[in-house]
This record gives C-alpha cells, structure tokens and sequence, in this order.
C-alpha cells in the first residue's frame, strides 16, 4: 500500500533516499544470502547468529522496525556506538530508495525515536509532516529550528526517524557510502570475493561520517559525496 500524500511530499521536498548505517562485516550477508535488511527481531528468531543488535535497549519499542533517517544518518548515535566498541570501526551508510518512506506501514519520529520511549513516534501523513515542523525539541532539551536556506528534503532534528517494517529489500539499496577512499577500496574487494556482483554505486564520503554535514544543509550545501567507481 501506498500513501499518496506522503509520496507527493518527498517529490516535493527533493528527497533522495534513506540511510541505513551498519558494521561492513554485515554489507554482504545484506546483499546476499539474507536479501536485505531486516529487523532486530526477524534477526533474532530466523538469523540469531547474525544478530549483533547495537542498541540492546531499543527504548523506542519496535523491534520489529529497522530505524533509517532521511537523506543523512544519525551520526551522533553512530559516534556513540563506536564508543562502546572500540575493536570495530568500520562502518557503511547504506543509501535506500525514498519509495519505502511513502509505504503504509512505515512510522515516523521527529526526534530519535528513543525519545520518551518511543511516545513520538507517529504513522501516516501527520507523522511524515512533523519531521518537518519549524521547530523540534530534541534532545538535551535543544529547541531545533529550521533556517531560511536549510534543504528541504532535511527534517529538522538531524535524528529524526523513519521507521521501516520489518523488511528492506535488497533492490531498494541505491548505494553505499564509506568514510574514505582507502575502506572504499577494501569493502568493494570483499564482496567480490564473496562473490557478491550487484552493480552497488559507492561513495567517498568522509563529512557523512564526521557531522559536518549537519552545517552544510542549513545554508542550503550538500556535503561531498565523491563517486568510487574502480
């Protein structure tokens, strides 16, 4: 099912895609054998050996929900995550098709869902428009506000939540970003050698990873995103 009003909101607003950020080791199993990306909790009854769930809390409640964000990760959860496992630092961003936020049955949260126990979190055209509202409270109690020239495909709160159900295929994967040219190299050799051969589009893009671009939007820039293609 398709919800056509917030279909016409993302053409509207210019948004290319989600993210998805995950640990490298797990791109190929994504890519192949378990045909996307699936939820905590499809994980854990059918692939529990696959399973190496980072947020172990899930305060928001729906774990058998895959959390994306709207055009840029959540970096900050991202660092904090690296925090707490200081023997694996390599990650991807993977780039989704923005089809999947117009689905029935996706959920939105105008803050990381986490936020008052997932009590944010809301569904259908309500729940994509406050993603967007002029101002969110988000955490710390900072009032987030949007600037005159900040992108419009960009919610607010740079944690905003799209939560998808269940299940991401993976022929919705439009790309996979990396945080430089040396890892770019190194994620594209090992699922070669694996034998992974869908024509994945790579990106070098080292300010996703960083935050800065959380500036660069609010005065209208998208941040560098260098094609790899060797």
């Amino acid at each position: 099912m398709v919800d056509p009003r917030i279909q016409a909101g993302v053409f509207r607003k210019g948004i290319t895609r989600l993210c998805h950020f995950t640990q490298s080791r797990k791109l190929a199993h994504i890519l192949t054998g378990l045909g996307g990306i699936w939820s905590t909790s499809y994980l854990r009854e059918y692939y529990p050996d696959l399973l190496d769930q980072m947020d172990t809390a899930r305060l928001d409640g729906h774990e058998d929900y895959i959390c994306c964000s709207i055009e840029y990760p959540n970096t900050w959860y991202l660092n904090r995550v690296l925090d707490h496992d200081p023997l694996f630092k390599e990650w991807v961003i993977i780039y989704i098709s923005p089809s999947i936020i117009w689905r029935s049955d996706t959920l939105y949260s105008p803050r990381n869902a986490a936020a008052e126990r997932g009590n944010l979190i809301v569904s259908d055209y309500a729940g994509f428009t406050q993603l967007y509202q002029q101002q969110v409270s988000g955490a710390q109690n900072r009032v987030r506000a949007r600037t005159p020239h900040m992108l419009p495909a960009c919610p607010t709160d740079d944690q905003a939540e799209v939560l998808v159900k269940q299940h991401i295929p993976y022929t919705d994967i439009i790309g996979v970003a990396v945080n430089s040219l040396e890892q770019a190299r190194i994620e594209k050799n090992r699922l070669a050698l694996l034998g992974c051969r869908l024509p994945i589009k790579w990106y070098i893009a080292p300010e996703i990873f960083n935050g800065s671009w959380s500036r660069s939007i609010r005065i209208g820039q998208r941040p560098q995103e260098i094609p790899f293609e060797e």
